[in-house]
């Protein structure tokens, strides 16, 4: 998409955060973008953390739901929990414990969730409060 945005005149595409190197690397641009409360703003690890924040508390146990156009003067309007889709039943006792122990790293600060591996795709860390939510739904793998 970079490649294609970079020769095409005047294109507006949708390039996710996980990409900025590039974006910036080829000089693209960023568009501020109109939130629920009417502010322009940009996609940055505060406008993202703002948009979290305030979807948090609204966050069901099974956590199914979407963070789209969260609410705040300073929330960027696109965002989203990234999601890991496994069968609770596993095949066998080997698959789940191995399954569980790699999901609970990913959701630990001093592993998957470690700042410093977000920074490298410029995402956000998990909130505590949803990062506990995903601990209970690793808990149900068998």
């Amino acid at each position: 998409m970079v490649n294609t945005l970079e020769k095409t005149p005047y294109s507006v595409a949708y390039i996710g955060v996980s990409f900025k190197a590039a974006i910036d690397q080829h000089a693209l641009g960023k568009a501020a973008l109109k939130n629920k409360d009417g502010n322009f703003v940009l996609p940055t690890a505060e406008t993202v953390q703002a948009a979290a924040s305030a979807m948090v508390a609204h966050t069901p146990a099974d956590e199914r739901m979407s963070l789209i156009f969260a609410p705040g003067a300073n929330s960027y309007p696109i965002i989203n929990y990234e999601y890991a889709i496994v069968k609770s039943a596993q095949a066998n006792a080997a698959t789940a414990t191995e399954l569980k122990s790699f999901l609970s790293w990913a959701l630990q600060g001093n592993g998957g969730n470690a700042q410093k591996f977000m920074d490298q795709v410029n995402f956000v860390a998990l909130p505590a409060s949803v990062g506990k939510l995903s601990e209970a739904q690793v808990a149900k793998i068998h």
